[in-house]
């Protein structure tokens, strides 16, 4: 399930560093994986990340058309 979360902060200007979702503040302590993903769908090309935050893997989307932010548990 994709859910929308707010970019608080980035690291180099590209990877996540800290995110605002589901009421709290999350601080990533590493990414463990990253890649662009070319527009294959609606929302057209994406940043892909999987990161590792508060023991959790999650999977961190930045929509580019959009610049809106998404994540899904992996």
């Amino acid at each position: 399930m994709l859910q929308p979360i707010k970019m608080l902060e980035r690291r180099f200007n590209l990877f996540p560093a800290k995110f605002f979702w589901q009421g709290r503040i999350y601080e990533v302590e590493a990414v463990n994986e990253c890649k662009t993903v070319p527009g294959q769908d609606a929302d057209g090309p994406a940043y892909h990340f999987w990161v590792r935050c508060n023991g959790q893997r999650l999977h961190l989307c930045e929509l580019l058309s959009s610049g809106k932010w998404i994540v899904q548990q992996d």
